[in-house]
């Protein structure tokens, strides 16, 4: 059974009615609501970047989680992960797939994605590690 409700009247007491029997709330003033909050500036937390790395006589890979996406996180995660004294760490190299040796530097690795892939290369040199990551 289906009921249908019509509108009610209002009295001119309550708010004037218009012509499509819905009543009219007497305009609000602003001043009563307030103004709304000024809005906080967005903090972008530093995304992490989870890298697969192996070295060439290993035949898995471990992942080296870059907690903050810049050179420096990923000297510590090497260091972490591999043993090397993090104050030993000399130069880091990427080796593109073509062969190309680049200085690496925070804006390679900021636009680096989630599970890339490498070859690591460790070596000691006069007390000082070089590190080289090959792209796989």
């Amino acid at each position: 059974m289906l009921v249908f409700l019509a509108p009610t009247p209002f009295s001119q007491e309550d708010g004037e009615e218009s012509s499509s029997g819905m009543k009219k709330l007497p305009y609000a003033n602003e001043d009563e609501f307030g103004s709304p909050p000024n809005k906080l500036a967005r903090i972008d937390e530093p995304k992490k970047v989870l890298l697969y790395v192996r070295k060439d006589t290993d035949e898995v890979f471990d992942a080296v989680m870059l907690k903050n996406p810049t050179l420096k996180g990923l000297v510590e995660a090497i260091s972490e992960k591999y043993n090397v004294p993090l104050q030993k760490v000399g130069k880091v190299y990427k080796k593109c797939k073509k062969g190309i040796l680049v200085n690496m530097d925070d804006n390679i690795i900021k636009h680096y994605s989630n599970e890339d892939t490498f070859q690591i290369t460790v070596e000691e040199l006069g007390g000082v590690y070089k590190l080289t990551l090959t792209e796989i």
